[in-house]
């Protein structure tokens, strides 16, 4: 004779699951998977738009230019698809200006076109991501710059010298030290909201020729194979490629 249901006991992992003895098993709640930039990678046709670097720095806009393209490569060949810019610009200038115009210079507001991407029209840029079907919105913004170059002459005695004529061999040494810093928020479209925020440092003198190689592998573009001849900034910005790409793949909202 019964008294009462009876049980059964199953271990599934570290969960102790108890079932009455209906036929059936309880089932372990499934957790949600969490969303990623890695997965629009792998397995989504979901796409992100990536914004224009912007320089806050107070040192001019020619490094930020740089930026943007160096940063729209290596997130392209990072294997995250982005939405083309021009694209998201003539939706944006609809969702501020209320018009279907495909004019370029159609937006008049100070600074022209690149006002479209300032701080104050973040909402249209949401919305913009939302018609677009974008999922998060990636905006990096160069914090600080400095190049700080010292210069040292050296002076070597040559061979002439020991037999009493010819001076020596000066010649001067110029290294490069500069730094940049270069902060990258995420912003889910979903949310409407900054997901995550972090701010990556660079600098010139850490770029040897093996760590060169390295960042040209991964933005594809090259820029130190012959040898490089940009100024410090531009290659204290490349020391940071790699940990700011790595960061837009790995974050999880």
């Amino acid at each position: 004779m019964k008294l009462g249901a009876s049980f059964s006991a199953v271990v599934i992992g570290a969960t102790l699951l108890f079932s009455s003895n209906s036929g059936s098993l309880a089932q372990p709640s499934k957790q949600p998977i969490p969303e990623s930039l890695r997965g629009i990678r792998a397995t989504t046709s979901s796409a992100v738009i990536l914004m224009p670097v912007v320089d806050k720095s107070g040192q001019g806009s020619a490094l930020s230019e740089f930026a943007t393209e160096v940063v729209n490569q290596a997130v392209r060949n990072g294997g995250i698809k982005t939405l083309a810019w021009f694209k998201v610009e003539k939706q944006l200038r609809k969702e501020i200006m209320g018009t279907t115009s495909s004019n370029p210079f159609a937006y008049s507001g100070s600074g022209g076109g690149a006002a479209l991407t300032s701080d104050s029209n973040m909402n249209e840029i949401i919305q913009t991501g939302k018609k677009l079907g974008a999922r998060y919105i990636l905006r990096p913004v160069i914090l600080k710059q400095s190049d700080n170059s010292t210069s040292e002459l050296k002076v070597r005695p040559t061979v002439g010298m020991f037999f009493g004529f010819g001076g020596p061999s000066v010649k001067t040494e110029t290294t490069q030290d500069a730094e940049v810093d270069v902060k990258v928020d995420i912003i889910s479209v979903k949310e409407e909201d900054i997901i995550a925020s972090k701010t990556f440092s660079g600098r010139s003198r850490e770029v040897n020729k093996d760590r060169a190689n390295r960042l040209d592998g991964i933005t594809g573009m090259q820029i130190f194979s012959g040898g490089s001849t940009m100024d410090g900034t531009k290659i204290a910005f490349y020391d940071t490629i790699d940990k700011i790409v790595d960061f837009m793949q790995s974050k999880t909202q």
